[in-house]
């Protein structure tokens, strides 16, 4: 019966794809355009600088600094916090790399990494306000702040989760290789790119064209999406909310792939997709009845 779904599926999507061989042509090509203005120069060089963050002590200065509440608060080790700062200022699927690093270099054990993806699922704050540029600009702040502080609730949600940990320790440097980190930053920018026209592909195979079907598959083409429908600014909203939330099923493979040696479980990973998107549409319409 598996077997028979599988063939079945192939023969479907060849036949879409032979059939609309020219809108999959284009999307492919309007996701190589989106991947290489917005995704490539925000992503690229934040992989490399993660690489060199570690043969420096920086990770111990951010630790010492503000890794003691953060240890406290969210029961997790203060090495921890380096990956939700640096999170914050450039987004996923960055922070999987930044938590791929520190899990092979044995700093924090698997566990930990679960609970960590789980509340670090942020966004680049210029990829935000780019996307949602049809907004005005206190709707694209209102979405990273906000975004920052539902993961920040989901981490205080999540902090009774037990993990092994080492509340104190001193990272030693490690050793940076510029080339080595180059060919690892191109592996994972070359998965993202693939990843994202798979999915904008896939997009344009679906009749039913809607911002939010976009959003499921590929959360960038379905928010710049929303500028081409006359939507009020609360359902513009709301819709952002939704698809920042669950993120797009191509940031998830994109996670995914970073940890493709490593066997996580997403169980708490989904969970927390869940809460941040009853909070994201709570805190939205409280937003919209109170400052609209």
């Amino acid at each position: 019966m598996k077997n028979f779904l599988k063939n079945t599926l192939f023969l479907l999507f060849l036949t879409l794809i032979i059939i609309n061989r020219p809108k999959v042509t284009y999307a492919i090509l309007e996701g190589i355009k989106l991947w290489k203005n917005s995704v490539f120069p925000s992503v690229f060089p934040l992989m490399i600088l993660s690489d060199f963050a570690l043969s420096t002590s920086i990770i111990n200065v951010i630790s010492n600094t503000i890794g003691k509440p953060f240890s406290k608060i969210f029961k997790l080790s203060k090495q921890s916090s380096y990956v939700f700062l640096l999170s914050a200022l450039s987004g996923s699927p960055t922070n999987a790399k930044y938590i791929k690093d520190l899990l092979s270099h044995q700093y924090i054990e698997k566990k930990e990494a679960e609970k960590l993806l789980a509340m670090t699922y942020l966004y680049n704050p210029i990829l935000i306000l780019n996307i949602s540029s049809f907004l005005p600009v206190k709707i694209g702040i209102y979405l990273i702040v906000t975004n920052i502080l539902i993961n920040i609730i989901i981490g205080i949600i999540n902090r009774n989760n037990k993990i092994n940990y080492t509340p104190i320790i001193k990272l030693e440097p490690q050793k940076f290789s510029l080339v080595e980190s180059i060919n690892k930053a191109l592996n994972v920018s070359m998965l993202i790119l693939g990843s994202i026209i798979t999915f904008i592909a896939l997009i344009s195979l679906i009749p039913i064209k809607h911002p939010l079907i976009s959003g499921i598959f590929e959360i960038t083409n379905g928010i710049t999406s929303l500028k081409n429908y006359d939507f009020t600014l609360k359902y513009n909203l709301i819709f952002i909310s939704i698809m920042l939330s669950f993120g797009g099923l191509s940031i998830i493979t994109q996670i995914k792939s970073i940890f493709i040696n490593d066997k996580l479980n997403y169980s708490l990973f989904y969970k927390s997709r869940i809460i941040h998107l009853i909070l994201f549409i709570l805190i939205s319409l409280i937003y919209l009845k109170c400052f609209l």
